[in-house]
């Protein structure tokens, strides 16, 4: 036990001298096997294998697929329809912006994708409209964290494989939670668009030609994410294969729209290769401390401190919230998992609580951290692609964060919105 309390000592003190959270990680790990008395030989084996995991093939096919289409001229299109759609609303490239984001969901895995190519389009075409920018960029952020929940998901992917759960059930768990999200949105939208604090610009008349016109021009593109979830939804193909899928027709979809030229395919191959190999190397670091946790027991220690507090199983889910919370001010969401997800497993497991229900709850709520100072990379995202300091975006997104906590809430205590879908998809 006195290793293992070392080994949550190091790590904590290797990020606050700001060593990089992976390489912390991996130096645990090392110092955990020391004291531990294993062979040294053991940290290398324990990556491979964490990285080797074949759920994890999945992973760089949904990041290539996200890349390719934000090259290949679809997130424009979408971004096109939903503005026929919806636009006429108050506030309207503001819920246009929400509801591009949960159709772009369907297609790629990633809240990064969302944020840095919808988004582009999406804060360029509000500001031109003459919404205020620091509500325009608070938005574009909220939204893109829909990207994750409604499948396919990489979250969900490393998730499964920590739980050893099903990623097909639970890429259909995501989808009511994800549909909800947008919702909470689009209402918190239409009420800061009426009180008048922000500069909203006129409403826009519907025009039903412009909505046949976007649907032509966008309809490949907006045929991928029912493509997909046709195929999460009624299991004829894997979670890996739906990858595969999702390249393939991006790729052909870039074709077709004639966008997608060489040098963009090589350069959404390079950011797929570099963003996949830095989630391999986390989530090989990450198990490898993990390891050395377990046979430290610290989870079963973990879990009686808890439950040594209270056996309320409400109360319980509202502290574990709110320690991954507090967490998420400082560590990215897949470092979080891959530490925490170990160590509260045996709690949840007591609790009764269902492991795809937590696996939705966490995964929320490390995206509400992708949004959280000081080191939530969503804003640092948001600031990079405008010119936006970071604390006027910190200062625009809190009535976004308070919705996304509400959001929280009702994921949390109602399990059947994530339960319901996939105990009926068989």
């Amino acid at each position: 036990m006195e290793t293992g309390l070392l080994l949550v000592v190091s790590l904590l003190l290797l990020i606050a001298i700001g060593i990089t959270i992976s390489f912390a990680m991996g130096m645990s790990a090392l110092l955990g096997l020391i004291l531990g008395g294993f062979k040294l030989e053991t940290l290398p084996l324990m990556i491979q294998n964490g990285a080797g995991n074949i759920s994890l093939i999945a992973i760089p096919y949904f990041v290539l697929a996200g890349n390719i289409m934000n090259s290949a001229g679809i997130t424009k299109r979408i971004f096109n329809f939903a503005h026929a759609i919806i636009g006429f609303m108050r506030g309207g490239l503001a819920q246009v912006n929400v509801l591009s984001s949960m159709i772009f969901a369907g297609i790629s895995g990633t809240a990064s994708a969302d944020a840095a190519g919808l988004g582009l389009i999406e804060i360029e075409a509000m500001t031109k409209k003459g919404y205020d920018k620091p509500f325009s960029v608070a938005i574009t952020l909220a939204s893109s964290v829909i990207g994750p929940i409604i499948p396919p998901s990489v979250s969900f992917i490393i998730y499964a494989m920590l739980a050893q759960v099903s990623v097909g059930k639970l890429f259909i768990a995501g989808i009511i939670p994800g549909i909800s999200i947008g919702l909470v949105l689009m209402i918190g939208n239409y009420i800061i668009a009426r009180s008048g604090k922000i500069t909203i610009p006129e409403p826009e008349k519907f025009d039903p030609r412009e909505v046949l016109r976007t649907f032509r021009e966008g309809f490949f593109a907006l045929l991928a994410p029912a493509i997909l979830l046709y195929g999460i939804l009624s299991g004829i193909v894997t979670a890996t294969e739906t990858g595969i899928i999702a390249v393939v027709y991006s790729f052909i979809v870039g074709l077709i729209y004639k966008e997608l030229t060489l040098q963009n395919l090589v350069k959404a191959i390079k950011a797929t290769i570099i963003a996949t190999a830095v989630i391999m190397y986390m989530i090989g670091m990450g198990l490898s401390i993990g390891w050395v946790a377990t046979i430290e027991q610290l989870p079963q220690a973990a879990s009686t401190a808890l439950l040594g507090l209270t056996q309320n199983k409400y109360i319980l889910l509202l502290v574990i919230n709110a320690l991954l919370l507090v967490l998420g001010c400082f560590l990215d969401g897949n470092t979080i998992k891959l530490i925490m997800i170990p160590l509260l497993l045996p709690i949840i497991d007591t609790l009764g609580v269902d492991r795809i229900h937590f696996g939705v709850i966490t995964t929320f709520n490390a995206l509400i951290g992708y949004t959280t100072p000081p080191v939530g990379v969503g804003l640092f995202v948001m600031s990079s692609i405008t010119d936006l300091k970071l604390n006027q975006v910190v200062k625009a997104f809190k009535p976004f964060y308070v919705m996304l906590l509400i959001c929280l809430l009702l994921v949390t205590y109602i399990p059947a919105l994530t339960l319901w879908l996939p105990s009926i998809v068989k």
